[in-house]
């Protein structure tokens, strides 16, 4: 892509560089222009349809049981679907019934709140005449947001005249009937992705939104700093689908750069710098991650950074002083602080990073020795110290300073004293999951991609039709990066090239852990980390294919040809979009175990 020489790739010592003659870490105009092209591509797919920018915010919570209010629609009308939208609480119970004339009720439905109906639209299709809707609180610790009542054919609701409380509210009661009606023309008639969380957005976004209003976290099995992230979209955009989304979706366009940056360092050309963000922009898997609240999509780019730097701190040399590696080691220790700090799964890296370290300081040395360098027992010593602080303290401070909105959440006071029992507490989560679930994988079908997670699935969809979200992978980089790192793997280990060193040993500490990992329940998210990893070893075996083949180039102009067609031949089930169903199943549905 530029005018730059090509790379020859000769051979050295273990752990030293490769395919680094000839190369330029500059950045200049090309590179600044084609980053931003990149980026503003994966910011449109990454925000387009991304979710409502509206939503409820007044809510109804009850405290005592039998409070409770009645709806006047101001005359009978016929009522054909209940739509109910609810915040935080997991517990509790309404009765809904309805009457003609305000004295003989009859049951309509009865409500159980449970975690998975949090900020999301649900529906009971009944229907019946009537004129009053009643609403009783059988038992209490949920909170009503809005209700609407529709007939069929009519996607507006039902206009309610006025809302009577029943004046058994207690002292502890927030809002009233009248908070549950106030704000209609939010209420959707079909439930859906753009205006209701969907998979485990009713854990992290709702405990991003706990954080903000400092009520109790119901969701405590991971460290909180993804979540902490979470709540800057919804500070900017309220607690609605946009809002709770966004901070992913920044990350997610952020995380193109990130790659870029890294490809740039690592290979020394812009050509290669940019095939590396544009198969990241066209990766799946990616993408999906990118358009929910979920935490992933942080610790995914922390990651990038953190081996990044550590591959950087292992170009740097000691006849520079001892300090010019030192930078890039701090870099490291802060971001794999950070990654730590959103999933305990990224502490796998650690023990990479940890043996790219050990090689680095082992090539320093002898490169000291044959250079006849001195003081090299005072370096060491430094070098060590340096480490223990930016990878051990520096993490550490991290990963506690990440609890504090948690502690302030929390209503127990129990302090950062208590960090070592939150820590036991999620161990015991993760080791004891045993509940079955449909979409859940074993570790060793996730680089083949045989069950991918389905996120969503719409309802209440025109006779064959479908609506999916799926978290899937591109073919091309799932399958083809595969091939191309166990390819690279044995080019590169003859040639002792530091960029495969470097990925082999990412890829197998995130990956290797899972086989013997307490946790029995596990899905194809996990894999995550292994994805910029493939797209780093598609860009390796694409340099090589070029360096070695005259027709080297059409070969990588043929593989993100096909990376584009595959995300686009499958972008209506990574985005929500409203599909043929028979489409769906015989076009997109390239596996039996690939339900969607």
């Amino acid at each position: 892509m530029d005018g730059a020489s090509s790379v020859r790739i000769s051979p050295v010592s273990i752990g030293g560089a490769a395919g680094t003659g000839g190369t330029d870490r500059r950045w200049g105009r090309k590179d600044a222009a084609l980053i931003l092209l990149l980026t503003l591509i994966a910011a449109v797919l990454s925000f387009w349809d991304l979710g409502n920018r509206t939503g409820a915010q007044t809510y109804w919570r009850p405290s005592v049981v039998g409070e409770g209010f009645t709806a006047d629609f101001g005359k009978t009308r016929t009522v054909d679907r209940f739509n109910l939208y609810e915040g935080p609480g997991a517990k509790g119970k309404t009765r809904v019934e309805w009457s003609a004339d305000g004295r003989k009720w009859e049951l309509y439905a009865e409500i159980e709140h449970k975690y998975n109906r949090v900020f999301t639209w649900k529906s009971e299709n009944k229907t019946v005449s009537a004129r009053y809707m009643r609403f009783t609180a059988v038992s209490t610790g949920y909170t009503l947001y809005e209700a609407a009542f529709f007939t069929r054919g009519v996607t507006v609701p039902i206009p309610v005249e006025s809302v009577t409380d029943n004046g058994k509210a207690g002292s502890g009661t927030e809002g009233g009937g009248a908070q549950v009606f106030d704000e209609q023309e939010y209420a959707p008639f079909r439930p859906d992705y753009r205006n209701s969380m969907y998979f485990d957005e009713i854990y992290h976004g709702r405990t991003a939104y706990e954080f903000i209003q400092a009520m109790e976290p119901y969701e405590n099995t991971h460290p909180p700093l993804g979540k902490v992230l979470l709540e800057f979209g919804i500070r900017l955009f309220g607690m609605t689908p946009y809002g709770w989304r966004f901070a992913a979706a920044v990350c997610g366009t952020l995380m193109v750069p990130v790659v870029y940056a890294a490809a740039k360092g690592m290979f020394g050309r812009t050509r290669y710098a940019f095939l590396a963000g544009l198969l990241l922009v066209l990766e799946s898997f990616h993408f999906v991650q990118s358009r929910f609240a979920n935490v992933d999509v942080f610790g995914v780019t922390f990651t990038v950074v953190m081996y990044y730097a550590m591959y950087r701190y292992g170009e740097t040399s000691w006849r520079r002083g001892f300090r010019a590696g030192l930078g890039w080691l701090a870099l490291s220790g802060v971001f794999f602080g950070c990654a730590a700090a959103v999933k305990w799964n990224y502490l796998y890296g650690g023990a990479g990073l940890a043996v790219l370290f050990v090689l680095s300081l082992l090539r320093h040395l002898r490169a000291a020795r044959s250079e006849g360098q001195r003081r090299t027992a005072r370096r060491t010593a430094l070098t060590l110290l340096a480490a223990a602080v930016f990878f051990v303290a520096v993490p550490a401070g991290i990963y506690t300073a990440s609890y504090m909105p948690f502690e302030r959440a929390t209503k127990a006071n129990d302090g950062i004293k208590d960090l070592w029992q939150y820590q036991k507490n999620m161990y015991d989560y993760h080791k004891g999951v045993k509940e079955v679930h449909p979409y859940s994988s074993k570790w060793y079908t996730w680089p083949l991609m045989l069950r991918p997670v389905w996120y969503y699935g719409g309802t209440d969809l025109a006779p064959g039709t479908g609506q999916s979200i799926a978290a899937i992978g591109n073919p091309l980089v799932w399958w083809g990066g595969l091939l191309a790192m166990l390819a690279s793997w044995w080019i590169g280990w003859r040639r002792r090239d530091r960029i495969v060193l470097t990925i082999a040993v990412m890829y197998l500490s995130f990956y290797v852990p899972w086989i013997v990992a307490p946790r029995s329940i596990t899905f194809l998210y996990h894999y995550f980390p292994m994805v910029p990893l493939l797209i780093f070893s598609l860009v390796w075996m694409m340099r090589w294919w070029e360096e070695k083949y005259r027709g080297g180039r059409r070969f990588t102009a043929f593989a993100v040809t096909a990376a584009a067609a595959l995300f686009l031949w499958f972008y209506p089930v990574l985005a929500g979009v409203t599909i043929s169903r028979e489409w769906m199943n015989i076009a997109l549905r390239w596996l039996p175990s690939w339900g969607f």
